[in-house]
């Protein structure tokens, strides 16, 4: 039985609104060379691998303005869901953030699960990164979902807004579907842990994709409450390649289960989003009395390959975003796991590196190169 990532009592939240979701293997690297030399001139042994404090699964780290079209949205003053900018009047997001629900959904289906619409209007956009401080920049002026009633397969939706969102650059969307084994990043507003707060945004790096269905795919531990309708970012493009649906009975270990819708399976819907907010600006420029042409089309997210904290400071794994700190003599710089098919950025090797805990057995992790 799945659960939906929703606030229930959010709004302690909302309704106390101040307080707020390949490498392959390298070649022999320059240190092993030199360490070899140096016990060859002086019987010194060899150099070890670098230390990696590593968490399990990554947990995430606060944002801090990497994903800036990543937005909250106030569901009526009850409830908190995330969502991603695909235009300045368009926000991508989940079915069941606008719409009124079963509490619990069992998928395949059992019965109704969407019991009605929510009125677009009660749903706020907040631009920042906190719920508590973010910025209300516009409401919601028309909804584009799937028809039908229950929410298994059809858990998207695209909110029209009544104001554009210029403050910040709209993301793109994906056409191709994410294959097992890919990497994700995770964005929202979501908890960090069953049993935590909900309202900062977050974001987990190099989640991995681990089963892929015709409408939907499902990772490992990433997202809680507060998180739905946010995106899985594809960390190569840019481009948002699933939306947050559902997720277990549990958000945290490694029995931990999400589930994503994938938005390529629902590239109709998004054009039907974009026509129909072309027929609307063309409405309210009729409306305002002003000269009309044809409508323009409604302008679209670029892509944009996110930041990664990849060489960012660290003291430990929970400091960085995938969960892995190298901690080689007096340099210590976040990294992430690697392996076959799994490439390293420039100037980063993967390469095997110690844990703290002998009996984890060895990791493979990106290494700065020398």
């Amino acid at each position: 039985m799945m659960t939906f990532h929703r606030v229930q009592a959010a709004l302690a939240v909302v309704a106390c609104v101040a307080v707020g979701l390949a490498c392959s293997p390298s070649p022999v690297d320059a240190r092993a060379d030199r360490a070899a030399a140096g016990a060859a001139d002086s019987g010194a042994e060899e150099t070890e691998p670098p230390l990696a404090d590593h968490v399990e699964i990554a947990r995430g780290v606060p944002d801090r303005g990497r994903d800036p079209a990543v937005v909250a949205i106030d569901v009526g003053g009850v409830g908190l869901c995330s969502g991603a900018l695909v235009s300045p009047r368009i926000v991508l997001t989940a079915r069941h953030c606008v719409s009124r629900t079963v509490n619990v959904v069992a998928c395949p289906p059992n019965g109704v699960q969407v019991l009605g619409d929510r009125a677009p209007s009660s749903l706020s956009v907040l631009v920042g990164e906190t719920f508590a401080s973010a910025r209300v920049v516009a409401h919601g002026l028309a909804v584009v979902a799937p028809a039908g009633v229950t929410l298994c397969d059809a858990d998207i939706a695209l909110l029209l807004l009544d104001e554009p969102v210029t403050l910040v650059k709209s993301m793109a969307v994906g056409t191709h579907a994410p294959a097992i084994g890919d990497h994700v990043r995770a964005v929202g507003f979501g908890k960090r842990t069953d049993h935590g707060e909900s309202g900062a945004k977050y974001l987990r790096e190099h989640v991995r994709v681990l089963a892929v269905t015709a409408a939907e795919f499902t990772v490992g531990e990433s997202t809680c409450q507060g998180d739905s309708g946010g995106p899985a970012i594809d960390e190569d493009t840019g481009e948002i390649v699933g939306v947050v649906s559902r997720g277990g009975q549990s958000c945290t270990g490694s029995t931990a289960r999400n589930v994503y819708m994938r938005v390529d399976a629902y590239g109709w819907l998004v054009e039907e989003a974009f026509a129909r907010l072309s027929e609307i600006d063309q409405d309210e420029r009729a409306d305002g009395g002003a000269s009309h042409p044809a409508a323009k089309a409604a302008p679209r997210g670029t892509k944009s390959k996110p930041p990664s904290d990849v060489g960012g400071p660290c003291e430990k794994g929970t400091d960085c975003a995938a969960g892995v700190c190298i901690l080689d003599g007096a340099r210590r710089y976040c990294s992430r796991l690697c392996g076959k098919g799994d490439r390293c950025p420039n100037k980063f090797h993967c390469e095997s590196v110690r844990t703290h805990e002998a009996s984890a057995g060895p990791i493979s992790a990106c290494v700065a190169v020398d």
